[in-house]
């Protein structure tokens, strides 16, 4: 295989973007294996069932997806904002219109209520725990394997 058949396109925008998502996950894996922390985040955040916790993994959920969002937006605005309007086609800025909605609302709004509801209302009735923990964790994870799916799905 030649190398020009691993770029997905000729965008240096968008290469410059996968380039730097790659050497973002490999600096991160990497320092979690030279702190020793795997087993800490797996038994402390990944398979937690205190709401608190959970209600903290949604909150950081909805600001990663207000940064993607907010990413879309800026690329709406630059398209509108230069007078030929050659920084996107027509196609790719409607996928982008549609992505940016979609991310902002079930992506962001949505995790980022829940997450305060999660953290708030046990403390509020003074329950200890809401009424199943586990089911509040795989509620996450099904959510956010659902938000990367969708934004795999635009690569």
């Amino acid at each position: 295989m030649k190398w020009n058949e691993f770029i997905v396109t000729g965008d240096p925008m968008i290469l410059g973007a996968q380039i730097s998502i790659v050497l973002v996950s490999i600096g991160v894996v990497a320092l979690l294996t030279y702190t020793k922390k795997w087993k800490w985040l797996m038994k402390e955040w990944i398979s937690s069932v205190d709401h608190k916790k959970i209600g903290i993994m949604y909150l950081l959920a909805a600001v990663l997806m207000f940064f993607r969002g907010g990413v879309d937006a800026l690329m709406m605005r630059t398209q509108l904002a230069l007078p030929d309007m050659k920084f996107l086609d027509a196609q790719h800025y409607n996928e982008v219109f549609s992505t940016h909605g979609t991310i902002m609302i079930l992506f962001m709004a949505m995790p980022f209520i829940i997450g305060l509801m999660n953290i708030a209302v046990p403390l509020q009735i003074g329950a200890r725990d809401v009424a199943f923990p586990f089911l509040n964790n795989l509620s996450f994870w099904t959510f956010f394997m659902g938000a990367m799916l969708f934004n795999l799905s635009f690569v």
